[in-house]
C-alpha cells in the first residue's frame, strides 16, 4: 500500500464504515452469501478493515495494514493488529483458514499476500469483485473514492494466482447481486488448499 492511498484510507476510514450503514440491503446480502462458505476453526480476516465483516461472520483474528481500522475492528471485538499482510506476525499454520474480503484489488503484491495466507493457514479464502462485472467497469471508466486505488482482477485471474502459488482443491463459487443504483456487480469467492 503506497503512502497517498495509506493516507487516504487513515484519513477516510469512517467514511468506509458509514458505506455499509447507507447500503445495509448490499452489505446483508453479501453476508448472507458467504456465511455458509466459511468454514468453523480459527479464522483470520486479511485485510479486517473496520471489521464489519470479521464481526458479522465470526471471525476471530483480523489483520489490516492501516492503524485507525485496526482501532475500529477492535472495537468489534475482533483481535485485530496492524501488519502489513505480505509478512503477518503468526507461525506456519496458525489458522484453519484465512479469508479476505475486496481485499485483493488494493495489495501491490498479490501473490506475496497470497504466499503468506498460505503460509498461515490451511485454507485460503478471497472473495473478489469480478472486474467484468457491469458496476466494475463503471467504476474503471470512473474512479473514485476508495476504489481508485484498486487494480481490479477476473475470476479467471485469481485461479491462475492460486495455480501459480501452489494451491490445491480449489474451488469457485460466484453470486450476482444488485447495488441500490441497479447496478449488477459479481461476487466471486476463490479458496484453496494450502496442503501439507
Amino acid at each position: 500500500m503506497g503512502t497517498e492511498q495509506k493516507k487516504f484510507f487513515s484519513e477516510n476510514y469512517m467514511r468506509y464504515d458509514e458505506w455499509y450503514e447507507e447500503h445495509g440491503k448490499e452489505y446483508r446480502d453479501q453476508i448472507d452469501f458467504l456465511k455458509p462458505l466459511i468454514p468453523h476453526g480459527k479464522g483470520i480476516e486479511i485485510g479486517v478493515g473496520t471489521g464489519r465483516f470479521a464481526s458479522a461472520l465470526k471471525i476471530e483474528y483480523g489483520v489490516d495494514y492501516v492503524r485507525e481500522m485496526v482501532d475500529e475492528s477492535r472495537k468489534r471485538g475482533i483481535k485485530a493488529i496492524q501488519a502489513d499482510a505480505s509478512e503477518l506476525p503468526f507461525p506456519d499454520r496458525f489458522f484453519d483458514y484465512s479469508f479476505s474480503i475486496v481485499t485483493m484489488c488494493f495489495l501491490d503484491e498479490p501473490m506475496a499476500v497470497l504466499l503468506e495466507s498460505k503460509r498461515v493457514a490451511a485454507l485460503v479464502i478471497n472473495v473478489i469483485l469480478d472486474r467484468d462485472c457491469e458496476y466494475i467497469q463503471n467504476i474503471i471508466r470512473n474512479p473514485r473514492g476508495f476504489y481508485r486505488y484498486a487494480t481490479f482482477y477476473t475470476e479467471a485471474d485469481l485461479v491462475e494466482m492460486y495455480r501459480k502459488t501452489g494451491f490445491s482443491n480449489i474451488t469457485v463459487v460466484r453470486i450476482d447481486l444488485q447495488t441500490l443504483e441497479g447496478e449488477t456487480y459479481r461476487l466471486v469467492v476463490v479458496s484453496g488448499r494450502s496442503g501439507n
